[in-house]
């Protein structure tokens, strides 16, 4: 092998090397600077999200104690209803 063919293949390798290395700098780099930048845009995301479903959490389990309570309070209304019905029966049997 001459000094011209081994110079020749130095090159075209260099090239090739030189190419891969842009390649990734233009390329792959960014991907991985803009996947890091979504990863922690995603993190944040999950932070807020997450305390605001807490807090939903919470509301809905005072929504849940007053519906509850509501029920608890038609039931004795129904029952009470139901009490004065029969009063009024038997005073209306008693005339």
């Amino acid at each position: 092998m001459t000094e011209l063919e081994l110079f020749n293949t130095f090159g075209k390798e260099s090239i090739v090397f030189v190419a891969i290395i842009l390649i990734w700098f233009l390329f792959v780099k960014p991907k991985d600077e803009q996947i890091k930048e979504l990863l922690e845009s995603n993190r944040l995301v999950v932070s807020e999200n997450s305390e605001t479903l807490a807090s939903i959490s919470d509301t809905m389990k005072e929504i849940s104690g007053e519906l509850t309570n509501l029920n608890e309070n038609q039931v004795k209304l129904k029952d009470g209803q139901d009490e004065l019905w029969k009063e009024i029966i038997m005073i209306k049997k008693e005339r």
